[in-house]
């Protein structure tokens, strides 16, 4: 089970629990110490990431945000804020947009920070579909990627190897996610006294051409 909304699921899915039937958890997952799930290093990942922006010259970094009810977006804010606190850049709560997940979110939150004339550099998105989303409106509105915005996202997926420029990114291990989480429910319906554990797998950043070539740093 991949969680879309916790607080519309999370009394589902205790009933199904109640009801003794096994379930595992990957990607979008609940707080609940209780239940076995599948994750990767969001908040590692998230930071270095956002330190490879840093050292690559850029210091007025955009975070398009997911929404606060999904945990793996509050991690990589967290990790967002983290990475600026350590390069001592100021958190400006202005760079920081609630933009959910779609194509159309990420154009959207560029296009707002334009109207509102507020300068930035890079942008680090919670999804591949908002980067792309920014990306896009930026190069229609004759902004050059890199060279004056970087854009990173996170998901690692195909979209990301066949837009223009490059997408970096943090690839997700998404089939090993997958048969985890399946050996994981054979586990527990072959023991169902298994107790709950968590599964942290290591994803892998992607540094491609839309973060490379900035302020004159290769």
């Amino acid at each position: 089970m991949n969680l879309c909304r916790t607080s519309g699921n999370e009394e589902e899915y205790k009933r199904i629990q109640q009801q003794g039937i096994p379930i595992v958890f990957f990607d979008r997952v609940p707080e609940s110490s209780e239940v076995t799930k599948v994750i990767v290093d969001d908040y590692v990942k998230s930071f270095f990431l956002v330190e490879h922006l840093i050292r690559t010259g850029r210091r007025r970094i955009v975070h398009l945000q997911g929404p606060d009810y999904i945990r793996n977006a509050m991690e990589r804010k967290r990790a967002y804020a983290d990475a600026l606190s350590k390069f001592n850049i100021p958190y400006e709560p202005a760079l920081v947009i609630s933009a959910g997940v779609s194509v159309e979110g990420g154009r959207q939150a560029v296009k707002r920070l334009q109207k509102e004339g507020i300068s930035f550099d890079a942008v680090f998105a919670f999804t591949d579909t908002l980067a792309i989303g920014a990306m896009n409106y930026l190069q229609e509105q004759g902004v050059l990627i890199p060279e004056e915005v970087a854009v990173a996202g996170f998901s690692g997926t195909i979209l990301s190897t066949i837009v223009h420029p490059p997408l970096t990114t943090v690839e997700q291990p998404l089939h090993r996610i997958g048969e985890t989480a399946a050996r994981l429910l054979i586990e527990k319906l072959d023991h169902p006294q298994t107790v709950a554990r968590t599964v942290v797998l290591k994803a892998e950043i992607k540094i491609r051409q839309s973060t490379l070539g900035t302020l004159g740093i290769s």
